[in-house]
Parts: C-alpha cells; structure tokens; sequence
C-alpha cells in the first residue's frame, strides 16, 4: 500500500502545482489596513510578501477607491516609465485622497515586483480589500475592514 502513495504522490502534486498556477490569474490579494495616528489610513504590502527578508521593492502600477453606488472616487495610474513608483512591504501606499467617517470604500492597487513587467505574470498582484473609519460615541475612530466594515449600519 505504501508503494501505491509513492507511486501516485508525485502525480497529485503536479495536478495541484498546474491547478495553483491556472487559479493564480483570479486570485485578488490583501493588503494591510491601520490606521494612523490623523485617522487616515495606512495601505501597504503585508510583510510576508517578503519571506526571505531580501529587503525587495515593488512597482505600485495602479492605485484605486471606488465606492459602491458611487463609482470611481480617486484612481492613480504610474505608468510613467521615467517616474515609477516603488515601495517596500510594510510601507504605506500613497493614497491622495482624504477618506471620510462611515462610508464603505474598496480600496485597490496592482503591483509587480520591482525589475519585473507587466508580461512576467508570476509577480503581477492585484490587492483589493474594503474598508470603513467609523467614529465611536468616544470620538475615537474604528477601522473595519471587509465583512465588518459591509455589514455595518
């Protein structure tokens, strides 16, 4: 019995390594949400999307806020090869935008690894979350992110 798991192993390994890479096309990433201390917003790449610590640099291509029922709030093109925009993991996003109190954004953004094109699909990411600043009956502000902050009312 334990020869049949050797013989069939390698084959369910490939058959999951060549379903990975055909899902990875749809997959939608998520980026780290905190909030700062002016109770804007901190996007960034989680600092795992750095796992040997080699200190990589991403190409930020995109940057979006759409709101629902609204459309497009704020978007950001860097396709301006002579002025790219990089960033390290954990380093927040530049956002030009001044998000408000209990409204419900997505936020977006698609990257590649610094180096790489738009061709090299393994490096490409999309990053999508929702996100909502409520104001507490304290005055402080609350960060709720995806469920959380669509289900509030």
């Amino acid at each position: 019995m334990n020869k049949n798991l050797f013989r069939i192993l390698p084959l369910v390994l490939t058959i999951a390594l060549i379903a990975g890479c055909i899902l990875h096309n749809n997959v939608f990433y998520t980026p780290d949400i905190v909030l700062k201390k002016d109770g804007q917003p901190c996007i960034s790449i989680p600092a795992n999307e750095d796992f040997f610590m080699r200190k990589k640099e991403f190409s930020i291509l995109s940057l979006y806020v759409f709101q629902r029922r609204v459309g497009y709030l704020w978007k950001k093109n860097f396709h301006d090869y002579e002025k790219p925009y990089y960033v390290k993991n954990q380093q927040c996003l530049y956002f030009n935008y001044r998000f408000k109190t209990n409204i419900l954004y997505s936020i977006s953004f698609f990257s590649t690894e610094k180096g790489n094109d738009e061709s090299h699909k393994s490096t490409n990411k999309d990053w999508t979350r929702d996100m909502r600043i409520i104001k507490k009956t304290d005055g402080t502000l609350q960060l709720l992110l995806d469920g959380e902050a669509r289900d509030y009312s």
